[in-house]
């Protein structure tokens, strides 16, 4: 019983929670003035050297996510085929038995040896 329940569980609905953002306008208007007054007495300002590159770092991050997909294809791939050639080789077994395989394993030895 423990079994079936947990395998046919409904999963919960989704909630959406947004945490609204507290904007004080009067402290936008005060560190802008100080920007100003900064920039005309010619302080330089260590914040105001960091310019953000907002659309170069999506695309590296596109290009990035692109590259690990491609990457878990082809292990997906890979896996597939060595799964598949494994299943070959037990159904080869399984129809014409050990002897046809051992057979011709060692025939192919013996042809690699004779044309040295």
């Amino acid at each position: 019983m423990g079994f079936t329940s947990g395998f046919f569980k409904k999963p919960q609905h989704k909630r959406f929670n947004l945490q609204p953002r507290y904007w004080d306008p009067a402290k936008e208007e005060r560190e802008d003035r100080e920007r100003r007054i900064k920039l005309e007495l010619g302080i330089k300002d260590e914040k105001d050297q960091y310019i953000p590159n907002i659309k170069g770092r999506m695309k590296s991050e596109i290009r990035h996510k692109h590259s690990d997909a491609r990457g878990a294809r082809q292990r997906s791939n890979f896996r597939l085929l060595f799964i598949f050639v494994i299943l070959a080789i037990v159904a080869y077994v399984y129809v014409f038995g050990w002897d046809e395989l051992l057979g011709k394993i060692i025939s192919g030895m013996e042809s690699l040896k004779f044309n040295r």
